[in-house]
């Protein structure tokens, strides 16, 4: 039986795609540059670095690799503005070195991990064919690798779907993210506060949500097209994602004022596409979604 290859197994996003995987009865390869001893009836971890373009290739043809779903990489725009050589070392040279893999060894479908910042500031609405002006490195490396994707497609018969997703949520981020931020500092019992940012709108969606459609993606026999919007229900203010919050951490005190926060200003989204092409529906409702990412936080640091 084929295998599905999992670069970032051990990472955020990544672990959860190899749990559900393997849930379906898919054997998964995952891939990482940390060594690890995960072993189970359906999931094998190889140890590798991305600019290892044999070892790659090896492994693709060891362990019958027909597809691979691409999460490794840095994973956060504002990371990237005081690493801007290492955000594309890792995030363009790591996903060519997978695409050339892919390419000497014979297989096709590419699930590529794209990201909201690609739009920029953009009042929206917001589909596919939308305007792309990044305004962090992060974003130009996500514009870069979806270029790279459409060319290594025509050129040479690669199967690349790029997945634009939203800001992720749910257990195991460690980045930077603002509803962990919220709950963390009321579960320490302090007051969170910001100064401005009420107003901004934000299209969250669950980390298990970016593991379905990851799948969906590689899966799919008839989507037509190569890129694709993910979110969760819909958008949200971050005043009103605080009112959620205040409703499972009723003791709660967080102010925020009006304005809006250091990201990317962006109008509502479009993913009828991939409901159209992938069968795409979000899992999570951003309330069911934090109901059980509230509950985690209180025993977990992530």
């Amino acid at each position: 039986m084929a295998s599905i290859l999992v670069t970032g197994g051990l990472g955020y996003t990544g672990r959860t795609i190899v749990r559900q995987l393997a849930a379906q009865g898919i054997n998964v390869v995952s891939y990482n540059r940390d060594y690890s001893e995960l072993a189970t009836d359906f999931v094998t971890a190889v140890q590798g670095e991305l600019y290892d373009v044999p070892r790659l290739v090896r492994t693709i043809e060891k362990y019958g690799v027909d597809r691979i779903i691409h999460t490794a990489a840095m994973s956060h725009p504002d990371l990237s503005i005081d690493l801007p050589l290492t955000t594309v070392v890792a995030n363009i040279d790591g996903t060519v070195n997978v695409m050339e893999a892919m390419r000497l060894a014979g297989i096709k479908r590419l699930v590529n991990f794209s990201s909201e910042t690609v739009y920029g500031n953009h009042a929206g609405p917001i589909d596919e064919n939308s305007t792309t002006t990044p305004t962090t490195p992060y974003g130009v490396t996500k514009v870069a690798i979806e270029h790279f994707g459409r060319v290594y497609n025509e050129l040479y018969g690669l199967q690349t779907v790029s997945l634009r997703f939203s800001e992720v949520y749910g257990p195991g981020n460690r980045m930077p993210q603002i509803l962990r931020d919220i709950v963390k500092t009321v579960l320490r019992g302090e007051p969170f506060v910001m100064e401005s940012g009420s107003d901004h709108l934000f299209h969250f969606i669950h980390t298990e949500d970016v593991a379905h459609a990851a799948i969906l993606a590689a899966t799919s026999e008839t989507m037509k097209g190569s890129v694709f919007n993910i979110f969760g229900d819909h958008a949200w203010t971050l005043a009103q994602s605080a009112d959620l919050l205040r409703k499972f951490l009723p003791r709660a005190s967080i102010s925020i004022g009006p304005g809006y926060c250091h990201l990317d200003r962006q109008g509502p989204w479009d993913q009828s596409a991939a409901i159209r092409e992938l069968g795409y529906a979000p899992q999570y409702t951003l309330e069911d979604g934090l109901a059980r990412y509230v509950d985690w936080l209180k025993t977990n640091e992530y």
